[in-house]
């Protein structure tokens, strides 16, 4: 019966007698589902109504507005505002809810409710609790119920319907704002952010206190999320210019540590002016590790196509002494996306000649985000694909290959023999049949144990488990070793190139060194 109700509510402009005649009898049923049911049909018509009706006439084509739906017609109110004292509770709370859609402030409404939110089940008192806010009780009770609802539930709908409530309710009262300093104290990090996302939501007057407080968790808190949100609540509250003045304090004066949290927060704010630019690129050539991969990420965050932030990362992408600075800078340069005939080369050189295999990667990452392509690129991956011996180089190396569709350009023979190497770098067939190998020896050596007694031999060593092993796979890997010889000619084909290529790499460190 509720879902004809609602069919033919949806199907009509006004109240027809028949669905009117219909939810009447409802409403009067002996039932207390079929009551229930019939009260939330109005409720639902009252609050999906539509407010006019428009009609075109065919004469002149004008629209003309149709007068308005009533809420309830006159005839159903008796039996609605009857469903207040109905002898089941549900069947009240169903009435009151449907009075709060109609928006008639019923005083025996308001008592359910009331109720409803000190002795309802978790889905009455957090209708009551909505219902009480928009009725603007700002109560302490009240209040409590949103504020459960909001850190317990933890859900974008929720939250922004309670921040709503509140919202509204803040002009009323000073205790949402104490509330939310508590949660700002709270030991669960997740609790914290929450807080700071209503603070700025709710808006209203914040005390000086409140905001030491943000203050102190921008700066202060373990956790960078937390450190970030209250950033964030800072500047949409007006108080942008101070965290703008605090991250260029801390960038120029500040301890290394200090540096470290501006830069994240600068990453994580995108926040970047011409009176923070200097300090920011003095971070780049910081005596601290730290401080200098703190920039790299930050510029990468801001994507800034700025020429003095690429040359600070070419800088470091050269001349750093530390491999993770120098993969750092690499990553910055490729999130930037600005391409350029010398980042190519550069790129193309770190991927050919750099000697620790992550700052290879991370040069085959940038260029894979860069998207270059071209018959250079293509012909250094190739020269690196047939002389690298690292196995996530080369694979990162072929996978960007296939992507930018360079492998079905050039000699496919070469190609061909990439493939197989690359294939060759894990066989797991091989590896099950070590294992497999393994526990047989170790088994036969139980059983042997078990069952036969050999006198120790005089002058000879205690069998170890490094020479266990070795014997054990010393019969298994003489026949996998030349099948893979036969399958594949690169190790020994390029052998000499590897060598040549190795000392081209240290070389181009040591003169860089000098």
């Amino acid at each position: 019966m509720l879902q004809e109700w609602k069919t033919a509510w949806g199907l009509m402009v006004e109240w027809h007698h028949e669905t009117v005649e219909s939810l009447k009898r409802g409403l009067v049923s002996m039932y207390d589902d079929t009551r229930i049911q019939a009260i939330i049909t109005c409720a639902t018509a009252i609050v999906e109504r539509p407010r006019c009706a428009t009609s075109r006439k065919d004469s002149d084509k004008e629209t003309v507005k149709a007068p308005s739906v009533p809420d309830v017609p006159e005839v159903l109110q008796p039996a609605l505002k009857a469903a207040l004292c109905d002898k089941n509770t549900n069947v009240r709370m169903a009435a009151a809810i449907c009075q709060y859609a109609m928006q008639s402030h019923n005083p025996l409404a308001q008592d359910i409710m009331h109720i409803a939110l000190l002795k309802g089940n978790s889905v009455d008192s957090w209708v009551a609790a909505q219902c009480l806010a928009l009725d603007g009780i700002a109560t302490y009770p009240v209040i409590s119920r949103i504020f459960h609802q909001l850190f317990n539930k933890k859900n974008k709908d929720t939250e922004d319907q309670a921040c709503i409530l509140l919202r509204y309710l803040n002009e009323k009262t000073t205790l949402i704002h104490n509330m939310l300093a508590v949660e700002l104290n709270s030991q669960r990090w997740k609790d914290r952010i929450l807080a700071c996302r209503a603070f700025s939501q709710i808006n209203g007057n914040v005390s000086l206190d409140m905001k030491r407080k943000l203050i102190q968790l921008m700066w202060d808190d373990w956790n960078n999320e937390v450190r970030q949100a209250a950033a964030q609540t800072l500047g949409q509250m007006s108080f942008g210019k101070e965290v703008h003045d605090t991250i260029r304090i801390k960038l120029g004066l500040g301890n290394p540590q200090k540096r470290v949290e501006a830069l994240y927060l600068i990453g994580g704010l995108k926040l970047m002016t011409a009176k923070l630019l200097p300090s920011f690129l003095r971070c780049f050539s910081d005596d601290f590790i730290a401080v200098r991969q703190a920039a790299c990420l930050a510029a990468g965050a801001l994507q800034i196509r700025n020429k003095m932030v690429f040359e600070c990362l070419v800088n470091l992408m050269h001349q750093d002494p530390y491999w993770k600075i120098k993969a750092f800078a690499i990553r910055a340069l490729g999130q930037i996306g600005e391409a350029s005939p010398q980042l190519t080369d550069l790129l193309l050189w770190a991927i050919h000649y750099e000697e620790s295999p992550g700052v290879r990667l991370e040069a085959c990452r940038s260029i894979l985000a860069l998207k270059l392509q071209g018959a250079h690129v293509r012909d250094t991956f190739l020269d690196v694909l047939l002389l690298e011996e690292h196995e996530a180089v080369l694979k990162e190396i072929y996978h960007a290959m296939k992507i930018l569709n360079l492998e079905n350009e050039g000699n496919q023979e070469m190609i061909q023999e990439i493939k197989n190497r690359i294939e060759s770098l894990s066989q797991k067939d091989l590896l099950t049949q070590k294992i497999f190998t393994m526990e047989m020896a170790v088994r036969k050596v139980k059983d042997e144990a078990k069952h036969i007694y050999s006198q120790p031999k005089k002058g000879k060593e205690p069998l170890t488990l490094q020479t266990f092993i070795q014997e054990t796979f010393q019969t298994f890997e003489a026949p996998q070793a030349e099948s893979l010889v036969a399958k594949s000619s690169l190790i020994p084909k390029h052998k000499k190139q590897r060598s040549v290529t190795a000392c081209q790499r240290s070389a181009h460190h040591s003169g860089k060194k000098d």
